[in-house]
């Protein structure tokens, strides 16, 4: 695992954590961290900031921020250009549950099994630690979590888990049994503590019944990340623009994963054309090609929910049926796609927008030039 110190930034947010603790009367009695320091140091500070010093410390290497394989220590989004891997998959690995990244080799700078912190570890276990994909670290963590934590909850102790974010995403995702697509949506921001409350059944208890706690996060953009509509039954103690401007990041990323999909359909069945002069594609698609292949991918289950593969299937539905268009050049179709990702910002919009005459004419001339634009593409590419 790669072990880094909190920054500036993180030690800030600590002590932010532990005030909030304090301000809020929220006692701890047993905490739970990881054996990275980073954790460490966000448990110690939180203790001390909500004058709780005292309470007693267990830590553990199952709760280890999930394990990135050769990925560990690049940066997320420059590592798929520095390790030479497609970017939608390194997206992919990031984003779904079941993808792992390549494996740790022995070799690697970060590479664990010889840091006395994990002697304790079979070699199974060391293994199965070269790369996880969320799966994987379910794998880990909740064994902990039934053995260890739920014990100590059910001695009557309110426990305290400071861990890393895909961590606490595997025990929310276990807690509230979220489902694997909508777990994927949800963003985990740092610093900011997040109440449970557990019936005697450790099921979590609904807080809209419990008149002192309130949601304080909106749903906001393509994903509803804190949302009783997915189960969320937990409550951020912090910032509410803070909250919604982490998620609102999250989405954004989200939509970019989207979008490398998207050109990347496009891009193979360019390719896969080959009567380009260099035998590759010659940048004119199909339309039909086009939705069907975007149709195929969004049947699996990784791809089924999202939503700018949806938006483009619904435009090229609406160009080869209400337009009669059989062909798209890629600029036609990275035109398309720019203005499905500008629409779907995520922002939140009223239902009604007042709009003077000359917008409205404006923005309906803006739409006739787009779509003759069009026409006047495909009728050059059938002459």
């Amino acid at each position: 695992w790669c072990d880094v110190d909190l920054t500036d930034r993180g030690r800030s947010e600590a002590r932010a954590a532990g005030r909030l603790l304090k301000e809020n009367g929220i006692e701890v009695d047993h905490t739970f961290t990881s054996v990275l320091r980073r954790a460490s140091f966000t448990t110690n500070m939180a203790l001390e900031y909500s004058g709780q010093t005292w309470v007693p410390v267990t830590k553990s290497w199952r709760l280890n921020e999930r394990h990135y394989g050769a990925l560990q220590g690049y940066n997320k989004d420059t590592a798929y250009a520095e390790l030479g891997i497609d970017q939608e998959l390194v997206m992919e690995m990031r984003r779904s549950y079941m993808t792992r990244p390549p494996i740790m080799e022995n070799d690697h700078q970060f590479w664990h099994g010889k840091d006395r912190r994990y002697k304790e570890l079979s070699q199974e276990q060391l293994d199965n630690s070269r790369a996880e994909s969320l799966q994987d670290a379910a794998a880990r963590i909740l064994p902990f979590f039934n053995s260890q934590i739920v014990p100590s909850i059910r001695s009557g102790n309110k426990c305290l888990i400071v861990s890393h974010a895909n961590t606490i995403r595997t025990l929310i995702k276990h807690i509230d049994d979220i489902s694997d697509e909508d777990i994927k949506g949800m963003s985990i921001p740092t610093g900011i503590p997040l109440l449970y409350r557990l019936d005697r059944d450790l099921r979590p208890v609904d807080p809209n019944i419990e008149l002192e706690f309130r949601y304080m996060v909106e749903p906001k953009g393509y994903t509803w990340a804190t949302s009783r509509m997915n189960g969320f039954h937990g409550v951020y103690l912090g910032d509410l623009e803070r909250l919604q401007d982490i998620q609102m990041k999250r989405d954004v990323t989200n939509r970019d994963w989207q979008r490398i999909i998207l050109r990347n359909v496009a891009r193979q069945l360019d390719e896969a054309d080959g009567t380009g002069e260099d035998g590759n594609g010659d940048g004119v698609l199909e339309t039909r090609q086009l939705y069907f292949q975007i149709h195929k991918k969004m049947e699996e289950k990784e791809f089924g929910n999202m939503l700018l593969l949806g938006k483009m299937k619904d435009q090229l539905e609406y160009l080869m049926w209400d337009r009669k268009q059989q062909y798209l050049t890629m600029a036609g179709f990275e035109s398309i796609l720019d203005k499905l990702h500008l629409s779907s910002e995520g922002s939140v919009v009223e239902p009604f927008v007042a709009m003077t005459d000359t917008d409205a004419r404006e923005k309906r001339a803006q739409e006739w030039y787009e779509m003759l634009a069009l026409d006047l593409e495909e009728e050059c590419l059938i002459k």
